[in-house]
């Protein structure tokens, strides 16, 4: 059955209808069968650990004792979280405690001989808490084991021996509610006094927050298993995630409650209630506040309105002596109640009181603004912060930022706090000291962000909040939007974002960074060759190609840039080209380009200036670039880092893709083109160079490159390609005896770049004294990035196929080649003309293959097929 099917049973389970009921289409999904129909009812009923007595589950299942222990059986062998919110049942009339499940759940584990990593991460989280088991703990009790030989499995006490008799889940927070367990007069006898008045209390008089009971006695009967805690959540609760201290990171399992934590995690809005959430979220609220009150219970989560834990010499307190010595209280009483709980039944009274003491702690003033700025960051981010060994306050942070996939403004003193203390002079060279120049650019930039009232963010309290791109796409799309619309006036991208992760896509709130998927995509950079008219020998390859031998185009290179779809690109020899091209090609669409040259194979092996090239040089130019600036009235015959933005491409693309009220960088490169046997240009050499290719992109004709004093007559070249941009016509950027060391695009990024301090600052000024992030400004930037963004579909529809342009879908899909050519020679057989577009991910991918030959301005005499 599909995933659709399943959704619509789904619906009619959780709105308890009855198989009489049901619509004759929906019988139809399980073949008319009422047998199927109660057994997928109760598959969705323990999957989804729902009470028996409440849900459609009782009319089908007659055994209540049974069913629960199926639960707890089908619970355990998946490795997922204790259910809690079941807890009187389980616990009360099974007897079964949370240390007895997790210690089954080890037990299998360790005598199946499984990894620690096999446990999801917030079940071996939970774990540490009642067993006291972690990594260290795990490895070094199997190690023992195997030390007594390989009998040990068969040994019935040979493993119990070393774990825990006990619970070691602690006395809890004083605000949680205790409940009587299910106790025995056993159990009473080898009571302490203090123990027995307390359970004697709980009988009476119901279930009672733990700080008001001796807090060493309810310690003892937690870990006896004579008591248990309810974490109650009200409806109108405000939440806050602190760092996450103690969190697990081993593996996600994928069941419903843990999509629910992570779901919820990155929504959760320390200035919105609960019920708020639940709507924004459009989960049912039951369900989002036992996911909170398990954020609580594993300390990952804290209520900001609980009744403060403060004595009041003039009427007394309710709370007990041993709980005010223990944990004194900074909080201060608020002043509306709250209502509702979670979990127990019979707890109701006892939240009843709860409610009418647990109080807000401050109410929001509906006139100012409530939205906050938004930083977009990737995993790549996170895994600097934490493998830079910079300091363990920052590895906490790193670990929210990536688990949570949030880290709110309320958290960020502390954060740039840990970041202040990171310094390049107290790291080595290499690695290091690109993860210390990250977070140092990263502090720069949160700190420009942050509540700056130079940038006259409009709707915005001048926050900041720090938002991970993969948590966010995590969440379907209405229910991100609704997140983003509800929280934030504006985001903005870190740059660059890794080309593994798709960009957050928004129209409001605005989005200063890639905004759609296939601006991270090789797509995006022969789009921005054909805006220029300029970049490197490009060769995009569909998946499916095999290639025989170096396309000639490479063939004078040294070394390879090579970018497999959806991955970042990497460097390669020739010598080791083809076998890596094609093992990459079996799997996705493959973008080659020139990255160095050499002389190896055609005499010198040195360049005219007596330095063997083999590397690129780069310059990053921020825009939006200052067009106020004047232009050196001098011919530029060198261009370093000061002029940079004064050449030609750099002016054309600013121009072209509308960067005005945009912020991100250009990457310009340096490509010697003196070498012997160098081949590209829309010339008829480059085009023997890259015979037979699918479609060669050509440059735009549009809008010629603006001229510079001493620059050469315009040339046009005409491509023996019939397309609909193929006749050229342009300037030459340098003087006509000046071809070595050419600088031309590399790459467009969109964003505020955290990689060099230099350039972030750059950005961050041009950003203050343009007011980028006005009103206006705003406005301006919208309709740009719609505008790139529908030209960009439009370039990617006129050259996925070989048989000219085609309409994008609403939502682009990526096809693959369906013509199976095997390139020999070179010559790359065209896909066929009905070739079609075929559903794989989020991007349309090439169907056949494409080139960009590269420079278009060096003279037909430096030209020649290889």
């Amino acid at each position: 059955m599909d995933d659709v099917s399943e959704r619509e049973l789904e619906k009619f389970i959780v709105k308890q209808i009855g198989w009489d009921k049901l619509p004759p289409a929906t019988k139809a999904l399980v073949e008319n069968s009422k047998a199927k129909w109660k057994q997928h009812v109760i598959r969705y009923s323990i999957k989804h650990q729902l009470r028996w007595k409440n849900n459609l589950i009782r009319t089908l299942v007659a055994d209540e004792r049974n069913y629960y222990q199926e639960i707890v059986r089908i619970s355990r062998l998946n490795y997922m979280l204790f259910p809690y919110h079941i807890s009187d049942v389980l616990t009360k009339g099974l007897r079964i405690t949370p240390f007895k499940y997790y210690l089954e759940m080890m037990t299998e584990v360790m005598t199946s001989e499984k990894s620690y990593d096999s446990l999801p991460n917030f079940t071996a989280a939970d774990c540490v808490r009642v067993l006291a088991i972690g990594r260290n703990q795990f490895i070094d009790i199997m190690n023992r084991c195997r030390a007594k030989g390989f009998l040990w499995k068969k040994r019935a006490n040979g493993l119990r021996n070393l774990l825990p008799a006990r619970s070691v889940e602690g006395e809890g927070e004083y605000w949680w509610v205790v409940h009587l367990g299910f106790v025995s007069e056993e159990d009473i006898k080898n009571s302490s006094d203090m123990e027995h008045a307390t359970i004697d209390l709980l009988i009476d008089r119901g279930p009672r927050q733990a700080g008001e009971l001796d807090k060493e006695t309810v310690k003892s009967l937690v870990s006896r298993g004579l008591i248990y805690f309810q974490v109650p959540v009200n409806n109108q609760d405000q939440i806050m995630v602190p760092p996450l201290e103690g969190f697990v990171m081993n593996r996600v399992l994928g069941d419903y409650f843990e999509n629910l934590l992570y779901k919820i995690f990155v929504s959760i809005d320390e200035r919105s209630t609960v019920q708020q959430l639940a709507e924004v979220l459009q989960v049912d609220v039951e369900s989002v506040k036992q996911a909170i009150s398990m954020y609580c219970r594993l300390g990952f989560a804290k209520k900001k309105n609980v009744e403060p834990l403060v004595e009041n010499s003039e009427n007394g307190t309710k709370w007990h002596a041993s709980w005010l010595k223990s944990s004194p209280s900074t909080s201060k009483p608020a002043s509306t109640p709250t209502t509702g709980d979670v979990g127990d039944s019979n707890a109701e009274d006892a939240s009843a009181q709860s409610s009418e003491e647990g109080l807000l702690e401050d109410k929001q003033d509906p006139e100012l603004p409530q939205k906050r700025i938004g930083f977009l960051f990737d995993s790549l981010l996170t895994a600097f912060l934490m493998m830079g060994n910079l300091g363990a306050g920052l590895k906490t942070h790193a670990v929210t930022m990536f688990e949570v996939g949030k880290l709110a403004d309320e958290a960020l003193d502390d954060f740039l706090a840990e970041l202040a203390k990171v310094s390049l002079d107290e790291v080595g060279e290499g690695e290091a000291k690109r993860y210390a120049e990250h977070a140092i650019t990263l502090a720069h930039t949160l700190t420009f962000l942050r509540h700056n009232p130079a940038l006259q963010v409009p709707d915005s309290d001048g926050g900041l909040d720090l938002l991970r791109c993969e948590r966010l796409n995590s969440l379907d799309d209405a229910t991100k939007l609704r997140i983003l619309h509800k929280n934030y006036s504006v985001l903005i991208c870190m740059a660059p974002i890794s080309a593994e992760v798709a960009p957050v896509a928004s129209c409001i709130p605005p989005v200063y960074g890639p905004t759609l998927a296939e601006f991270n995509s090789p797509w995006f950079k022969l789009f921005t060759y054909h805006v220029a008219g300029d970049g490197p020998v490009s060769l995009l390859l569909p998946k499916g190609t095999r290639l025989r031998k170096i396309p000639p185009a490479f063939m004078a290179c040294e070394k390879v840039s090579v970018c497999a779809w959806d991955h970042d690109a990497y460097i390669v020899s020739r010598s080791q080209l083809l076998p890596i091209l094609n093992d990459a090609l079996l799997a996705a669409p493959v973008l080659i380009q020139a990255h160095s040259y050499s002389k190896n194979t055609h005499g010198s092996s040195k360049t005219h200036t007596g330095v063997k090239n083999t590397a690129l040089h780069t310059i990053d130019v921020g825009f939006p670039i200052d067009t106020s600036e004047d232009e050196p009235l001098d011919i530029i015959t060198e261009y370093n880092e000061d002029n940079m933005q004064f050449h030609p491409t750099v002016q054309r693309l600013h121009s072209e893709m509308g960067l005005e009220h945009m912020c991100g960088f250009i990457r310009m490169v340096r490509i010697d083109t003196s070498v012997r046997g160098f081949s590209k240009g829309v010339s008829l050499g480059a085009s023997q160079a890259l015979s037979g290719v699918g479609s060669i992109i050509p440059s735009r004709t549009s809008t010629p490159i603006p001229q510079y004093p001493g620059s050469a007559v315009p040339s046009t070249v005409a491509s023996p390609y019939t397309t609909p941009y193929a006749t050229v016509t342009q300037a030459t950027m340098h003087t006509a005896n000046r071809y070595t060391g050419d600088w031309v695009p590399l790459e467009v990024h969109f964003g505020l770049p955290i990689f060099n301090t230099k350039l972030n600052r750059q950005v961050m000024d041009k950003i203050r004294d343009r007011q980028l992030f006005g009103e206006e400004a705003l406005r301006h930037h919208s309709k740009q990035s719609r505008v790139l963004a529908l030209r960009l579909l439009d370039f990617i529809a006129t050259y996925q196929t070989a048989s000219g342009p085609v309409p994008h879908p609403a939502t682009p899909l990526p096809s693959v080649s369906t013509s199976g050519s095997t390139v020999e020679d070179f010559a790359l057989q065209e896909a066929a003309p009905d070739v079609r577009w075929l559903v794989e991910g989020l991007i349309v991918l090439p169907a056949t293959e494409i080139a960009f030959p590269g420079h278009s301005n060096i003279p037909a005499a430096l030209y020649r097929k290889i």
